[in-house]
């Protein structure tokens, strides 16, 4: 299967859990690996999916700075309760608490 222009590369994924400090970057929660290899260690026992923070259809990139790494529920949070096509909320790195791994290190 192809990636679509719009997906991180898996070497952007890992970089942008190594900033969060292998935590949500939305509510904080441990996070050992990127997609469903790391449900079975994750408190609620969820997948983890990379996220732009600034959609693509809105100017965003596939850069290590506008990727976030949440849990399942959080992605769907995000999304305006799944609405994943035609959502429009942009975020910003503040929107995501944990972005720098913790609350403190991020200043928010």
């Amino acid at each position: 299967m192809r990636a679509r222009s719009s997906d991180f590369s898996r070497q952007t994924q890992e970089a942008a859990l190594r900033r969060q400090a292998n935590l949500c970057a939305s509510c904080g929660t441990t996070i050992v690996a990127i997609g469903r290899a790391g449900r079975d260690h994750h408190r609620f026992f969820e997948g983890a999916q990379a996220h732009h923070v600034r959609h693509v259809k809105f100017g965003g990139t596939n850069d290590v700075d506008n990727c976030v790494v949440i849990c399942d529920s959080c992605h769907y949070s995000v999304h305006e309760g799944g609405n994943y096509r035609f959502g429009t909320v942009n975020g910003t790195p503040p929107d995501f608490p944990y972005y720098h791994g913790s609350i403190a290190a991020g200043g928010a």
